[in-house]
């Protein structure tokens, strides 16, 4: 369970399937650099700073728990942060991504085609026209281009609109910035902006070694179960 823009929710169906199929890549991209902590934010970047700046096993920690909380019923939705909100918003960077290449390399597509498996654009129009007919946003279907399209304008408000299904918004682009204010009046603009007061100093978790490994692993066995 999720606390997002359209109500306290767990994903299911095509939208589910997506943010699955991304969650897992990014976990196995991951899982390759978590001896390489020093290099932190250098490595399998997303474009979101507050993200990437983190090391990959932090990354792999906040993956799992977004995938435990967005995509099964287990537990409470968690208290919203700039950290898991960052990794909702380079969940969809790193699917706007997979999108790009598959675009600009079109034989990505026929080897999705040759392994039986769907491409990157027809799992991001699946659970485009899934959430805008669940949602009643019938005028936004207008916007779905064909699957072969290599407009990529379109695929990135597409994409944009599947991320503000479960963001509320960007606050957490202003974590620096809150960061830096003086305590008070950081309290003070958070609280005029209806931003918890947790939101920016929640701390991202950080595992320990031995704990990387049953993370990508309790995280692949949530991803790669058969959606709902």
């Amino acid at each position: 369970m999720w606390h997002t823009s359209r109500g306290d929710r767990t994903l299911n169906g095509d939208e589910a399937t997506l943010v699955r199929e991304a969650i897992d890549t990014m976990v196995d991209v991951l899982s390759l650099h978590v001896d390489d902590e020093a290099a932190g934010g250098l490595l399998c970047e997303s474009g979101i700073l507050l993200f990437d700046r983190l090391t990959p096993a932090q990354r792999i920690a906040l993956l799992h728990e977004v995938a435990t909380h967005l995509l099964t019923d287990e537990g409470e939705a968690p208290r919203l942060s700039a950290s898991l909100e960052a990794t909702i918003a380079a969940i969809f960077m790193d699917i706007r991504d997979h999108v790009a290449i598959e675009v600009g390399f079109p034989q990505e597509s026929e080897h999705a085609r040759w392994m039986e498996r769907p491409g990157w654009r027809h799992l991001v129009a699946s659970a485009f026209h899934s959430v805008a007919i669940s949602e009643g946003d019938f005028e936004y279907l207008e916007e779905l281009p064909l699957e072969a399209s290599g407009d990529m304008q379109q695929w990135e408000r597409v994409i944009d609109y599947l991320a503000d299904a479960i963001l509320w918004d960007r606050d957490f682009e202003f974590s620096g910035s809150f960061l830096d204010m003086d305590p008070e009046i950081s309290r003070e603009r958070q609280q005029m902006l209806g931003i918890d007061e947790s939101y920016f100093t929640q701390v991202a978790p950080d595992p320990r070694p031995g704990e990387v490994e049953e993370l990508v692993s309790a995280t692949r066995r949530i991803v790669r179960k058969k959606p709902r």
